[in-house]
């Protein structure tokens, strides 16, 4: 059994990326890998930075995957179809 922070095994778990985690809390991947691997102390700061980060990686994806539901009641049956796609659009 491999001993690590929750955020990490949460992170792992639901394929959060320390990219994904620095873009929503504004905190470096450096010192968020810091911080999971316990060589920073952890303060009531952090906690709520992080906590509030993953608030928002929540709320991101949950839109995503309206989206993405949305997309598939549309197209369902013609998943297969080729279309043309801007390069933007992706």
């Amino acid at each position: 059994m491999e001993r690590m922070t929750r955020l990490r095994a949460i992170r792992l778990k639901y394929g959060i990326s320390l990219v994904e985690l620095e873009r929503h809390s504004r905190v470096s991947n450096q010192y968020l890998s810091a911080l999971e691997l316990g060589n920073v102390s952890r303060t009531a700061n952090n906690e709520e930075v992080l906590g509030c980060a993953i608030d928002e990686i929540i709320r991101s994806r949950k839109s995503s995957l309206l989206g993405l539901e949305q997309m598939i009641r549309q197209y369902r049956g013609h998943l297969l179809e080729t279309v043309e796609v801007e390069k933007g659009e992706l």
